[in-house]
């Protein structure tokens, strides 16, 4: 029997890299409305900082305070007269 020459190895090929993890591109953060900014953190599109919490802590107590002024101004536009006693009416 003849030995029969050694097949040829493939030529190894580099280890692939994992791809890159999808990570959204940053926000600017500064320019964001509050509206937005709420939306992103709840989204978890965005880590809030300290910063972010305390302005839209803010924002929220700025709103109620607003509505409570808006409250306190408001008042009933008819004055209303006091119940009559019967009997305290003196004639003249």
């Amino acid at each position: 029997m003849a030995k029969q020459p050694p097949t040829p190895q493939p030529a190894a090929r580099p280890a692939r890299k994992p791809p890159p993890p999808r990570v959204s591109p940053p926000m600017p953060e500064a320019d964001l409305g509050l509206a937005e900014l709420a939306a992103a953190v709840l989204a978890r599109r965005l880590r809030p900082r300290v910063r972010h919490v305390r302005r839209l802590a803010e924002a929220v107590l700025a709103a109620e305070d607003k509505q409570a002024r808006k409250k306190a101004g408001k008042t009933s536009g008819k004055k209303r007269k006091l119940a009559k006693i019967p009997g305290q009416k003196r004639k003249k």
